[in-house]
């Protein structure tokens, strides 16, 4: 895990610590880390606003389990719009980043609409390729009882859900960093589908 003790956002990590040792191991507190290191390269390629993307990423993920809203998204905006008022953030600031966690997934019909809102978006998706995205897709099948192959599987929700991430980032510096992860993905696949035969 990384080294938070001197992070400008410490004490929002230090609030979201709780939230996130509930979760499964693939969308925990170093998930978001890395969705955040993500976020950081690409709103600095971007031109986004560095400190909303650091912050969504915080808190995209916070509200996965025991929701309060309809999906985890609008859930983890809602409980993460609480954290940054008791924190004391900025209401200008605290809108473009809860757009932006409010839309980090499709699953309730919220688009990303601001470019800060399409980093996190793009940032999510490249922790579900390349090595740790194999890890990740394994962790949580593994919590949730999917076989490797076959009708609900681990293999079903790459072919259907992660092998069409490339087809909908927004950014081009997040498209440039998915392609070789990618690719790392594709070959386990290929090599991992000859042990079915």
């Amino acid at each position: 895990m990384l080294n938070t003790s001197t992070d400008e956002y410490q004490e929002v990590i230090s609030a979201v610590q709780g939230f996130y040792a509930r979760k499964d191991s693939a969308h925990n507190l170093e998930h978001a880390l890395r969705v955040r290191d993500w976020g950081r390269k690409i709103a600095q390629a971007e031109n986004a606003e560095l400190r909303a993307v650091e912050l969504a990423a915080i808190l995209h993920d916070i509200g996965r389990s025991g929701t309060l809203e309809k999906t985890h998204a609008e859930s983890s905006a809602a409980l993460g719009k609480n954290v940054l008022q008791k924190l004391g953030y900025s209401e200008d600031l605290i809108q473009k980043v809860i757009g932006a966690v409010v839309s980090h997934s499709r699953e309730g019909g919220h688009e990303p609409l601001s470019l800060e809102a399409k980093v996190l978006y793009d940032a999510d998706k490249l922790d579900f390729v390349g090595p740790i995205g194999i890890a990740r897709l394994f962790t949580w099948g593994g919590k949730e009882g999917k076989p490797f192959f076959g009708p609900n599987s681990c293999e079903e929700f790459y072919c259907e859900r992660i092998r069409n991430y490339a087809n909908h980032l927004f950014t081009d510096s997040a498209k440039k960093y998915f392609m070789p992860l990618f690719e790392y993905s594709e070959d386990f696949w290929h090599q991992l589908s000859k042990l079915k035969a």
